[in-house]
């Protein structure tokens, strides 16, 4: 659920940018300039300076798209699709302007009502049980709505920013092979299905992909020089500022501390964006191993080559180059290790 809705507020993803399409409506108590983006700031499709608080865009575009509606220092994400996007609503209580008019902004607003309602009754819960009934109802609710909507572009949303994260990579290509054809061209859509062909190709089972990689002193370490000296290698996805990443450290200190002189070894690769974050934490947390870095946050090369679409992840690796495992969590990589290096 904690993925899920960090995912539903963060992940506002562009599709592609023809025919018509209108958004309208009116925001009271507002005047100034209201607009249309893309993918929050990167890209804007029109934009209209309104007096009295009503506006409306129309947008070239050649097919439906994610956007976000910019009023002032206000944002609320909608769904540009054919007929006319309604947004209703006032300044002063941003949270209940609504997005009506077309299917998928309509689902949209019946889901985000449920949702409300599913997350305050996980904030009010008074023990594990409710907490664990309130993820599990949340869970049902987001699969039942996506369930509902594969054919239009809230379906699409769903399943690129919550649903994909539980599906083996056949599973997210043919979700994407389901959608409307004019949906499978999207940016969005285009982007799953690359994501689930890199999964593949770096999944249980295949070889391998060589990195080559700047240590804290400069020096650049291949993969495949630590391979050739140890048995197992755990590549090793984190980074400093990921909470889930400091949480698995205590495990990997004890595992690498137990099995290092049996063969292990540990190649970590980190997503900081600054140098001094990194090599504190590396120093703080007794990260003994091989550290490596172009501190270049998503834009890593070496995340997207193993398809890593968030963090902590890892892969663990035999010397032959064989991925004999992957996302090992808490004491699931003490067990495997047992098990290979007994």
């Amino acid at each position: 659920m904690k993925r899920a809705l960090f995912s539903l507020a963060t992940a506002l993803l562009m599709i592609s940018c023809g025919s018509d399409y209108i958004v309208k409506g009116t925001i009271e108590g507002y005047s100034g300039e209201v607009k249309l983006m893309a993918n929050k700031s990167q890209e804007c499709f029109g934009s209209v300076v309104t007096k009295d608080g009503s506006f409306e865009i129309d947008i070239d575009t050649k097919a439906p798209m994610f956007a976000v509606l910019v009023v002032g220092d206000k944002q609320r994400m909608l769904f540009v699709e054919e007929g006319e996007v309604v947004v209703t609503g006032s300044l002063e209580e941003w949270g209940s302007v609504t997005v009506t008019g077309t299917a998928s902004n309509e689902a949209n607003e019946v889901y985000r009502a449920e949702e409300k309602a599913l997350m305050e009754a996980y904030v009010a819960a008074k023990s594990e049980e409710e907490r664990n009934a309130a993820e599990q109802a949340y869970d049902v609710h987001t699969t039942t709505a996506y369930e509902a909507n594969k054919d239009n572009l809230f379906g699409l949303y769903l399943l690129a920013t919550q649903i994909y994260y539980s599906m083996s990579p056949d599973e997210i290509l043919a979700a994407v092979d389901a959608l409307p054809k004019e949906l499978q061209k999207s940016h969005t859509a285009i982007t799953l299905r690359n994501h689930a062909e890199g999964i593949k190709r770096v999944d249980v089972g295949q070889k391998f992909i060589d990195l080559s990689l700047p240590d804290a002193e400069g020096n650049v370490v291949k993969l495949s020089d630590v391979l050739a000296k140890n048995k197992y290698v755990l590549l090793d996805f984190w980074a400093s500022w990921c909470g889930p990443c400091m949480g698995e450290v205590p495990y990997l200190v004890e595992d690498y501390a137990k099995y290092h002189k049996k063969g292990f070894e540990i190649y970590g690769v980190s997503l900081d964006k600054t140098r001094e974050p990194w090599l504190k934490a590396i120093e703080s947390k007794k990260l003994v191993w091989i550290n490596v870095s172009e501190l270049k946050f998503w834009d890593d090369e070496a995340a997207k080559q193993y398809a890593v679409r968030s963090i902590p992840s890892n892969f663990l690796i035999a010397s032959d180059g064989t991925i004999v495992a992957r996302n090992l969590r808490g004491e699931e990589l003490g067990a495997k290790l047992a098990e290979l290096l007994k």
